[in-house]
């Protein structure tokens, strides 16, 4: 369970927060590991930085420490330990607070940054590491584009933002009504969810076009208030045809809410549950279907079925990749130009793709060559054995960290030559 806070300053550039969380062990656990994702060297390079301030567990003051795990020397790092006073058994739980400072790089093209009169912040608190089964995710952060996070789902009792009164806020979960803040001129923007594993919050001088899907999704896209390239409600319809396409291939939309924000500085889109961040397109792009459905399909696979980005990549973006080509009609079984140093490396973590002799080719390797694979899974087994097996892997590893075994072990009693496909593109040990 997880309280957030968020207090922006009036320029929006920084954001002072505070975060509860409740974790109950389920295993021997004599520390806790929160991730500082936002230290990766990619958003530092771009101005932004998280900075924890203080901490304690279950009401005692404690000293943190921190590792780089492949965070900047500037920072804080990517990792921190918070001592136990005495080691939980299982089914014992504890209680850590901590207060941080998020610092926001002006037009950064990046999931954290802020500009005039806009601010927007994904993945921005410090993020507890437990994954079930496995222990604390470790893994360093790596100089790519592309996710490295990692994180279980958790119930949002809380999350609050403060801002000039002026500002419209959208962000994560159920929105409450507005209030009053304490300070002068300042108002409060509350919101909740029963099942998240992250958090995104756009502020500023907004537009919002709402619109509820026949599935009873509620949408709501945001703009900048002096106009975006294409119209709010073309978002909106185009997010309502890929859910409804989506869902009738993977089951229902796992949130109530979908938040889309339209953001200039965002590079092309970013996930998160229940939340995406766009950049601004001209009306009529090339790019606007696939991009629309790329990123309402990570709703499933990274939202829904979590993965460790940073071990295991393509359980989000090839699958997201294959279910946008599959609802847009492109998927083929066509081997996809790529360089012959990726061909065979679907399932590498994101320090192999952030070699420099493939570090471009990350999108080939993963996204591409991927979404290849899963199509010609689909062939070699049959469309309707496929779709089945892959709904059962939705419905059994929602709200959990799947891996590559788990996804294996999803295809391999029905459709064993789908595992051979899987490990002949290198996806699978």
């Amino acid at each position: 369970m997880v309280d957030l806070r968020f207090d922006l300053s009036s320029g929006l550039d920084t954001v002072e927060g505070s975060e509860t969380v409740r974790f109950t062990a389920e295993r021997r656990v004599c520390g806790l590991v929160f991730r500082l994702w936002a230290n990766k060297p990619e958003t530092v390079a771009f101005g932004s930085e998280l900075e924890v301030t203080a901490a304690s567990v279950d009401g005692r003051s404690v000293t943190p420490h921190y590792a780089a795990a492949g965070a900047p020397a500037s920072t804080q790092g990517s990792l921190l330990r918070l001592p136990l006073q005495h080691c939980l058994r299982p089914g014992h739980g504890t209680t850590a607070t901590l207060d941080f400072v998020l610092r926001l790089g002006e037009h950064a093209a990046e999931r954290l940054g802020w500009a005039p009169d806009l601010a927007w912040f994904g993945t921005g608190f410090p993020v507890l590491g437990w994954q079930r089964g496995r222990g604390w995710a470790t893994n360093p952060v790596v100089n790519q584009k592309g996710e490295t996070a990692s994180s279980e789902a958790f119930r949002l009792r809380s999350l609050e933002v403060v801002v000039p009164q002026q500002y419209e806020v959208v962000a994560t979960g159920e929105r409450l009504p507005r209030r009053p803040g304490t300070e002068p001129g300042t108002a409060v923007e509350s919101f909740r969810a029963p099942s998240v594993r992250d958090v995104a919050v756009t502020v500023g001088e907004l537009t919002t076009y709402e619109l509820e899907t026949e599935g009873g999704v509620r949408l709501h896209v945001s703009g900048p208030a002096d106009g975006t390239g294409t119209a709010l409600a073309d978002w909106a319809h185009e997010a309502d045809r890929a859910i409804a396409e989506i869902s009738a291939l993977l089951g229902p939309y796992p949130y109530p809410d979908l938040w889309l924000s339209v953001i200039p500085d965002c590079p092309t889109g970013i996930e998160f549950p229940g939340a995406i961040q766009f950049t601004d397109l001209p009306a009529g792009h090339d790019a606007f279907e696939l991009l629309v459905s790329h990123e309402v399909a990570h709703m499933w696979f990274y939202s829904l079925i979590g993965n460790n980005q940073g071990t295991s990549p393509w359980l989000d973006e090839a699958l997201a990749t294959y279910v946008q080509q599959v609802v847009d009609d492109t998927l083929t079984t066509t081997p996809p130009s790529i360089i012959p140093a990726v061909r065979g490396h679907v399932g590498e973590p994101m320090t192999w793709y952030a070699r420099p002799e493939v570090s471009l080719a990350y999108a080939q390797g993963v996204y591409r060559q991927g979404a290849a694979m899963l199509a010609e899974a689909r062939t070699t087994v049959g469309a309707e054995t496929f779709d089945r097996l892959l709904r059962d892997y939705v419905a059994a590893q929602a709200h959990r960290i799947a891996t590559p075994d788990d996804f294996a072990a999803a295809f391999a009693d029905a459709a064993p030559r789908a595992v051979s496909v899987f490990r002949s593109y290198g996806a699978i040990d």
